[in-house]
């Protein structure tokens, strides 16, 4: 993926992390693929930082 492709998946993922927070009930039916248990262990661990 190039730098365009990887922001628009992120802003695609931060307006689905905002429908969690604001709907009630909202599933946005995103699979915890093995992909994305790495990002979220990069950001746990500090190693990337969360906005």
């Amino acid at each position: 993926m190039n730098v365009d492709q990887h922001l628009k998946v992120a802003h695609w993922h931060i307006e689905q992390a905002r429908l969690h927070s604001t709907q009630e009930g909202y599933k946005c039916g995103c699979p915890l693929n093995e992909h994305d248990q790495k990002a979220i262990e990069s950001v746990e661990s500090g190693s990337v930082k969360e906005e």
